[in-house]
């Protein structure tokens, strides 16, 4: 008997979401029933977020199967991740760096790689007449860029992931070494990039409509046959983003035989050729330059596009749905979790609609009693995350107690030992020892390393990583190295970024996920002195942790 599967919602705006929701649904067409939340049995997010939406007593009672769209690095640092981790029985890897990160998290995935739709995205041959269609010049070196620039509808703030702060700064080392280029944007939210260009005099043109002063993202959405005609227009399509799940435009730069850099992340580094990857702006810079003026680019564009054709095009996820689905009705974990008593039909009904009002109508509040459960003196970088925290609870009018009789217990290096009764939320450092973990709490770290090095000594409480400000380190050197091996130095590295220095680190760890643009990785020995290149440019990219964005972050967790 087919199974009955409830697809959360996608986007709603045809943007990137929707068309995985457009495809997993075709992948499985004729092979499942869908239905409600309260009829299914098994729950199929195509964002994992979307669970929110789910009574909770529905997503216990059936199995769930949820995409990660972003790396699972980056997930951890979302509050909700932290409950995401319980609520899901099987992940989807779309790329094998996020499949990697799934299991040094210690959750269960399987790898079905990202597609696009080969009849959306394809090579036209006629350059010529795109660049006429477009107003494009014709001679021009065009590098191309489709992302958006800003966090939501805020027009001003450069959006963290997606770094266009980054591709100006190659843009301007470009034509400061003397290479003319012509720059082609598309898609909503593209006012900041559009800014910074005309204020530096790097000729670009713009698709879309340019008289929308406010947040264009209704209007300025294209269609996937104008994208295509746009990448075929370019030479070049550049991402500078921080991190990606993808990005997309990977692939359908890929199946489009445009040549493409990027950073080394995502579902790029399944597809593209070590020549388009780039860690830095003087290296992406020189490259276009080199591209510009010898196609050194140009090997690059068949390899892509067989490694797209042979494993991102939409039969590949139709292959990797239908073998998922087919295994399930004998998988364990699926008969243990739908096997067990099941409410009615018009229970689960009655249940989904009183969440579904609850959630639209009341927000989760800070806990107003809070037993602190930490013995100070033990670990001094904890005892400064605990110290925070506290202010910051005090803040929003948290009491505080030892007795049992509270709605959270906050603990750091634990006076008591026994289950307190109340939800458990524990902060810990790289100091904190292992045996000193309390049992079924939920953690909260620095950053992404330490979360890594829990994983590593089987510590598998659900986890959520907290990036807090620390104070800035003192220190002569340019940049701060961290040295070959070395998994305690997260704390270290917020300080000496809140300090101004641009940080060099062992490649492979996840420190690349605190420092990003901030810095290089390196292999091998630790670099001397003199191979570090100037730093003033990673100084300038660098994000360290915002006092408001710590908060929120934080008081998200304890609401949970």
């Amino acid at each position: 008997m087919k199974p009955k599967v409830h697809f959360t919602p996608g986007d709603g705006k045809g943007w990137a979401l929707d068309e995985d929701l457009r495809q997993i649904r075709r992948a499985l067409r004729g092979r499942i029933r869908e239905a409600t939340a309260a009829a299914a049995q098994i729950i199929h997010a195509p964002f994992w977020q979307n669970l929110g939406m789910v009574e909770p007593g529905i997503l216990s009672r059936c199995f769930v199967v949820a995409h990660a769209d972003n790396p699972p690095f980056f997930y951890v640092k979302q509050p909700e991740f932290a409950t995401g981790q319980t609520w899901v029985d099987l992940w989807v890897a779309r790329s094998t760096e996020a499949l990697g990160q799934f299991q040094q998290l210690g959750l269960p995935a399987i790898h079905i790689p990202y597609t696009i739709d080969p009849d959306l995205f394809f090579p036209i041959a006629d350059k010529s007449s795109l660049r006429r269609e477009f107003g494009i010049p014709e001679g021009a070196y065009v590098v191309a860029n489709f992302h958006r620039d800003t966090e939501g509808a805020d027009l001003e703030t450069p959006k963290t992931q997606k770094a266009p702060e980054m591709m100006l700064a190659i843009l301007k080392r470009v034509r400061d070494m003397g290479a003319s280029v012509h720059v082609l944007l598309a898609g909503p939210r593209r006012h900041w990039i559009r800014r910074a260009l005309e204020g530096e005099g790097i000729p670009f043109t713009f698709v879309g409509k340019t008289g929308i002063a406010g947040d264009d993202f209704g209007q300025n959405i294209l269609s996937r046959a104008k994208l295509n005609r746009l990448y075929n227009a370019a030479d070049l399509h550049l991402v500078p983003s921080r991190w990606e799940g993808g990005p997309q435009s990977a692939m359908e730069a890929a199946a489009c035989r445009t040549k493409q850099l990027c950073p080394p992340i995502g579902v790029a580094r399944d597809i593209l050729e070590p020549a388009s990857f780039f860690t830095s702006a003087a290296e992406a810079a020189q490259k276009i330059l080199d591209d510009a003026q010898r196609g050194i680019l140009a090997g690059t564009v068949e390899p892509q596009f067989q490694k797209w054709k042979a494993s991102h095009t939409t039969a590949t996820l139709a292959e990797g749905l239908q073998k998922l689905y087919a295994g399930l009705p004998g998988d364990e974990a699926f008969q243990s979790k739908t096997g067990g008593v099941r409410r009615s039909f018009f229970a689960g009904l009655f249940h989904q609609a009183a969440f579904t009002l609850r959630r639209r109508t009341s927000q989760p509040k800070p806990p107003r009693v809070v037993r602190w459960n930490h013995l100070a003196g033990r670990d001094a970088d904890l005892d400064g995350i605990l110290e925070w925290v506290r202010a910051t609870m005090e803040g929003w009018g948290a009491t505080f107690t030892n007795s049992s009789n509270a709605e959270l217990e906050i603990a750091g290096w634990p006076i008591q030992e026994g289950h307190s009764g109340c939800r458990r939320l524990q902060f810990a450092a790289h100091g904190l020892p292992p045996d000193k973990i309390l049992p079924g709490a939920t953690l909260a770290v620095p950053a992404v390393q330490d979360l890594a090095n829990l994983r590593q000594m089987e510590i598998l409480n659900p986890a959520a990583v907290l990036p807090i400000p620390f104070r800035a380190a003192k220190g002569d050197s340019e940049w701060f190295v961290v040295e070959p091996g070395d998994r305690s130095a997260s704390i270290p590295v917020w300080r000496a970024m809140a300090a101004g220095r641009a940080i060099r680190y062992p490649a492979g760890m996840a420190y690349s996920e605190q420092v990003f643009w901030g810095g290089l990785p390196y292999g091998g020995e630790q670099p001397s002195v003199g191979e570090n290149p100037d730093a003033s440019e990673f100084r300038s990219l660098a994000k360290t942790p915002h006092a408001d964005t710590a908060r929120e972050s934080l008081r998200k967790l304890v609401s949970i």
